[in-house]
């Protein structure tokens, strides 16, 4: 095995490794039962502010009435608001991971499940998780505390994401399952998309239409892939 000291890379490569590297995760405290139910529900509840208020709008205060809990309760779990939102952020994205799977899990054949991967994405988005993840990403436009701190999350869920493109690909029988990551990717962020137009006025007749030639385009590339 080729093994290179580490005096022998050049600066500039040590620090673009760095720079591409995310963000270490720190290592969770400890909760008793109750302190993990308490971040349940109020994790929950962020998600619901987000959904119905925006994530702009929604405020600890916001939360502490959803949750019923008191400002001290909130903030001896999530000291800062910054740390709420990637705690559910997380939580948002792993039940839609669990949502996936479990879409996915319900349909027999290996061909229909990837035929089906748009109409599951598209379930998925649709979610209050799915609405709250994508008010939150929209987010990290602007603020580049929240783009840095979510990275070790998205980071780890983009490379499951990818993990199950890769399964659902090889169990349909597609020759060359990597051939299907990049596609998958072009779904994922077309769902998005859609997602944001769909809820301007979910009775837009072009994005309606949109959405249905999204799914059909997804089916012919399945077909292609698979060369039903």
């Amino acid at each position: 095995m080729l093994t290179v000291d580490a005096d022998e890379v050049p600066d500039d490569a040590r620090r673009m490794s760095v720079a591409l590297s995310p963000p270490p995760r720190l290592r969770p405290r400890k909760l008793t039962q109750r302190g993990a139910n308490a971040r349940e529900r109020i994790v929950t509840a962020m998600i619901a502010c987000i959904v119905r208020s925006g994530f702009a709008a929604t405020t600890v205060e916001h939360v502490m009435a959803e949750a019923g809990l008191s400002r001290g309760s909130v903030l001896h779990q999530f000291p800062t608001r910054l740390e709420l939102v990637v705690a559910s952020a997380e939580h948002a994205m792993r039940r839609m991971m669990d949502a996936g799977r479990a879409f996915a899990a319900a349909i027999d054949d290996p061909y229909d499940r990837l035929a089906c991967y748009a109409d599951n994405l598209w379930a998925n988005h649709s979610h209050p998780h799915g609405l709250a993840v994508t008010d939150i990403l929209l987010a990290t436009r602007w603020d580049a505390d929240l783009a840095q701190a979510l990275l070790p999350v998205t980071s780890e869920i983009e490379l499951q994401i990818q993990d199950e493109f890769l399964k659902l690909a090889r169990e349909a029988g597609v020759a060359d399952p990597q051939a299907f990551v990049p596609y998958g990717w072009l779904l994922l962020a077309s769902v998005r998309g859609l997602i944001i137009e769909h809820k301007l006025n979910p009775e837009r007749p072009m994005i309606l239409e949109a959405i249905e030639v999204m799914k059909a385009q997804h089916r012919q590339v399945c077909e292609d892939l698979c060369k039903k």
